[in-house]
């Protein structure tokens, strides 16, 4: 996401301690999206553009489960949390996507057998950063990062 006047001033009142914000630092995300290259691939409407969501975009929405979010939670958090929308680089113009369509992208995230290896990836950089992600068993996986 560009560094709009808008993004400028939320990131200062969202403070340098934001968690979001940090860890969207802290990740190199060019690496992330080369792993998510053609995962929409064939989806287009007739004028020949992309009819799906970034992917990227996509792929830290549903890291939405680091803070025990739901589908619908995920869905409400990213159209009222300014740090989530900074987070995942979608913008006040911007269509969002609804809770069905996160169910879906992880779904084909799976299907493809990308979501091991994005994760894996993530857990790499922050523990080179001198952070872990630990995990906790439940319905839901409950990640916490800590120091």
């Amino acid at each position: 996401m560009s560094n709009s006047f808008f993004i400028i001033g939320a990131e200062a009142r969202l403070g340098k301690n934001n968690l979001l914000i940090k860890l969207s630092k802290l990740i190199d995300w060019d690496t992330i999206a080369r792993k998510l290259k053609g995962l929409h691939r064939n989806e287009v409407n007739s004028k020949g553009a992309p009819v799906a969501y970034d992917p990227l975009k996509m792929f830290k929405a549903v890291l939405g489960q680091w803070h025990n979010l739901s589908d619908p939670a995920l869905d409400e958090s990213l159209r009222i949390r300014v740090d989530f929308m900074i987070f995942t680089g979608f913008s006040l113009n911007d269509s969002l996507p609804d809770e069905t369509t996160f169910c879906r992208f992880r779904n084909k995230l799976v299907e493809r057998g990308l979501i091991d290896k994005l994760l894996y990836e993530i857990n790499s950089q922050l523990e080179e950063s001198g952070l872990k992600v630990k995990n906790c068993d439940g319905a839901i996986v409950d990640t916490t990062v800590i120091e």
